[in-house]
């Protein structure tokens, strides 16, 4: 190993990667230690070494599906909040998500550029989190005043979503991973792990609106902490439904049928996950009923009513002051903003029990069969990433699963 090799040696290495200027034996030396000896390389043996130098992991959204499970997400995402409830994890911005946004230079256009982060540290799993995306957005209507939010990166179809895991032991980087799966997984995963908590027991029925990858994650997710035995479930795209029912059916060996209004997923449902991407409310109050407990992705997909009709609220994270993400603007784009604002919820801006509050026992969940439970999911977090970033990347280590990239790529000896 590297106590064998000699400064040269070391040097030789060493700058094959790009590293150069180490002085002496002992730099030398103590940089290879932070290295670390894990690539293998062809003409390792001719160097008499097995392992040289660190990797970085590379994961793409198939090894993410590979190697997470929807409950080894959620387990992770527990300890997670039960660490955040003791002061052991970190999100920033506090708040959940950062934003840096510009209107389109286009005058007639409604799009517009979003650079979207949110970073997390989590002592227990070893590391800090940065999930970052680049995306073009714009709003769009639907027949029947349904209005959505709709996003692409070059262009429709195509997204840019990254997550950076770093060491919290030396710093290194550790892992480079395509957020699209793990994205779908954490925020499914954290509805599960409220519904833990706050869905009765004995809840067979699950009415899911929605049927993309949030929908599949929810489905997931909820059966695995509740006895499920049907699902139902609309979206406005007949075809988009009908092979959702069809995947879930034998994914989940239960009944899922897609049905043809959105009330008929809601009423009669033990559990109703809305998983849309509707900028207006989805779900109607006279459609829920005591015992149940209801979840959701955006801010408006329950409209005021829930505030009085629910008799437990919990929100991810704690309120704060924008009612959203911390948002710069460069440009003009006043329109715009104060209609966002403008749609949140008054339940964005109230101050309420969290799910770390309820995972780490500071606060009941459901305490009765006839209460209506409402978990207000947003917005994300960066623990979210850290948690099950950490565990795909632990699972896909241990399998071999992934690209390794040399870390010295990502390493300078010019200190910043």
């Amino acid at each position: 190993m590297h106590s064998n090799l000699s400064y040269q040696d070391i040097q030789c290495i060493t700058e094959m990667f790009g590293i150069v200027g180490l002085q002496d034996s002992r730099s030398a030396h103590r940089y290879f230690n932070v290295l670390s000896f894990r690539l293998r390389w062809s003409d390792a043996e001719n160097l008499g070494l097995d392992e040289v130098i660190i990797m970085v992991l590379l994961l793409n959204n198939k090894d993410v599906a590979r190697v997470l499970t929807i409950k080894d997400c959620m387990d992770a995402l527990e300890d997670a909040y039960r660490e955040l409830a003791e002061g052991q994890a970190v999100n920033f911005p506090e708040g959940g998500r950062m934003e840096v946004h510009t209107p389109s230079p286009d005058s007639e256009s409604t799009e517009g550029y979003t650079w979207g982060a949110m970073a997390g540290l989590v002592r227990k799993a070893g590391v800090m989190a940065l999930r970052m995306k680049s995306d073009i957005g714009y709003e769009l209507e639907h027949p029947g005043g349904l209005l959505t939010q709709e996003k692409y990166c070059i262009e429709p179809g195509t997204y840019c979503g990254l997550v950076f895991l770093f060491s919290i032991k030396n710093a290194e980087p550790l892992a480079i991973l395509n957020d699209g799966i793990i994205q779908h997984m954490r925020v499914a995963g954290t509805a599960g792990v409220a519904a833990k908590y706050l869905a009765r027991g004995d809840s067979t029925t699950l009415g899911i609106l929605g049927s993309g990858g949030m929908a599949r994650t929810h489905a997931l997710a909820l059966c695995a902490v509740r006895p499920i035995q049907r699902i139902r479930v609309f979206s406005p795209t007949p075809a988009h439904r009908e092979e959702f029912a069809e995947e879930m059916r034998v994914k989940l060996e239960l009944d899922v049928q897609a049905v043809d209004r959105p009330q008929d997923a809601v009423q009669g449902a033990d559990i109703v996950a809305a998983c849309t991407d509707s900028k207006l409310p989805v779900v109607e109050e006279a459609w829920v009923k005591p015992g149940m407990h209801l979840t959701r992705v955006l801010p408006a997909e329950f409209g005021p009513w829930i505030e009085s009709k629910a008799d437990v609220i919990i929100r991810h994270l704690k309120a704060q002051s924008s009612g959203g993400p911390v948002r710069v603007t460069a440009g003009q784009d006043k329109k715009h903003s104060k209609r966002d604002r403008d749609r949140l919820p008054p339940l964005a801006y109230r101050e309420l029990p969290t799910l770390a509050d309820l995972v780490g026992g500071k606060s009941q969940g459901r305490t009765d069969a006839s209460q209506i439970t409402f978990y207000y999911n947003s917005p994300g977090s960066g623990i979210q990433f850290a948690a099950a970033g950490a565990k795909a990347y632990q699972i896909a280590k241990a399998q071999g699963v992934g690209r390794e990239l040399p870390s010295a790529w990502f390493l300078q000896n010019i200190r910043d």
